[in-house]
């Protein structure tokens, strides 16, 4: 987000007095919001970039004619909320203030007023996993409820902080792609329940070790996601880990064989040897405490 130095685009569509799809360098399109930027303006015509408030381009997901029909059909109270909702997101989590992270909430904030106008319900299966795995992103998730509440007077379904905060982790784990989030956070709830199978009992997902293990459990899947997997030879570090705490290295095998069933990829004996000393961890607290 942000408005950049003055440049001259071609109007390409009018959306409404405040939003404007136009080109730049005549090749990319760019949508330029601004209160009153598109009164009684028509396509062809050469306008000044900096005469809006923000602009933003294609992103991921969202080409810059989907940005552009967002825009123009959020109010513009959704809009402000969803820029707060992106700067507390940078204060509290470190997250960038990006448009990739403000066009997903805002788009997500829309379709929830209007369900929680119509009185439309849905199901949000992944709050316990989300409560468990991520407690910064569900504490800001909730604090976005409370927000919408209080700014625009509408009481969103309580479980809506859950679709808030995987937009937070999607942010900062799988570099735009949503799906991948909810993978993400259906696998490492799938670890924990077989790590509890293989073991006779639950793990403490309270416990320090535990959160060690879903950061690394994270960065595991960011890496792979973008074809970066650890690959030197730490074969002994993994024969290390097997002489002290064999059953933590047999749980690192089964949770590479997890990921990887879930992201398509063979997780790299490397990656397995760094699991295997949080399982290794996370076995000896259990066992050792």
């Amino acid at each position: 987000m942000g408005v950049k130095p003055s440049t001259q685009a071609s109007i390409k569509r009018v959306y409404n007095n405040n939003v404007v799809l136009a080109i730049e360098s005549d090749t990319m399109e760019v949508v330029l919001l601004g209160k009153g930027i598109g009164f009684q303006r028509r396509p062809g015509e050469t306008i000044d970039t900096s005469l809006a408030n923000q602009r933003f381009v294609a992103d991921g997901a969202y080409r810059a004619a989907q940005v552009a029909g967002l825009l123009s059909e959020a109010p513009l109270d959704q809009i402000a909320l969803a820029q707060t909702i992106t700067e507390l997101g940078h204060a509290t989590l470190g997250l960038e203030p990006r448009q990739s992270l403000m066009i997903p909430v805002l788009d997500h904030l829309t379709f929830a007023v209007r369900r929680a106008i119509e009185g439309i319900r849905i199901d949000f299966p992944l709050r316990w996993e989300v409560a468990q795995l991520y407690p910064s992103e569900a504490a800001l998730g909730r604090q976005v409820v409370t927000l919408v509440s209080e700014r625009l007077g509408v009481r969103l379904q309580d479980d809506e902080w859950v679709a808030f905060a995987l937009h937070f982790v999607n942010q900062q784990w799988t570099k735009g792609d949503f799906s991948r989030t909810v993978v993400m956070t259906e696998t490492i709830g799938r670890v924990f329940l077989r790590l509890a199978e293989r073991w006779g009992q639950p793990i403490d997902e309270n416990a320090s070790s535990a959160a060690r293990f879903v950061t690394h459990l994270r960065y595991v899947f960011a890496r792979a996601a973008a074809d970066e997997q650890l690959h030197s030879s730490h074969q002994d570090l993994l024969a290390a880990v097997r002489q002290l705490y064999p059953e933590a290295v047999e749980a690192a095998i089964d949770i590479a064989q997890l990921i990887g069933d879930a992201i398509h990829r063979v997780v790299s004996i490397d990656e397995i040897s760094y699991l295997a000393l949080h399982t290794g961890r996370l076995y000896a607290e259990m066992k050792e405490p």
